[in-house]
């Protein structure tokens, strides 16, 4: 039996958000507080904002426009456009809107 392609929501469930960002190096620039995740680089002229509550503020499509750098959020481009695959940026966008302080 076989019903066709997953779905973009059971793709995405089967990708860890987390472990994506974290590949993808998204850390060098951006902490996730409520995750544990403190950005690596040290200089505040290419340091991101700290993601938590952040991503949960934007529309899913807005953030990937964002994350592909063909969009802007607040006038600004992203600094680094996201290499990996769609499910995989849905996966990391989805993880993302879950992180909020506690």
């Amino acid at each position: 039996f076989y019903s066709g392609p997953a779905s973009g929501a059971a793709a995405s469930a089967q990708l860890d958000g987390k472990q994506i960002f974290l590949a993808q190096k998204c850390s060098l620039c951006h902490s996730v507080s409520s995750a544990g995740i403190e950005r690596t680089v040290k200089s505040e002229k290419v340091a991101g904002p700290d993601l938590t509550d952040l991503a949960a503020k934007e529309n899913p499509a807005a953030l990937t426009k964002f994350l592909r750098k063909e969009g802007e959020i607040n006038g600004k481009k992203h600094g680094k456009g996201f290499t990996g695959s769609d499910e995989e940026l849905a996966a990391v966008i989805s993880w993302l809107q879950q992180q909020k302080k506690k």
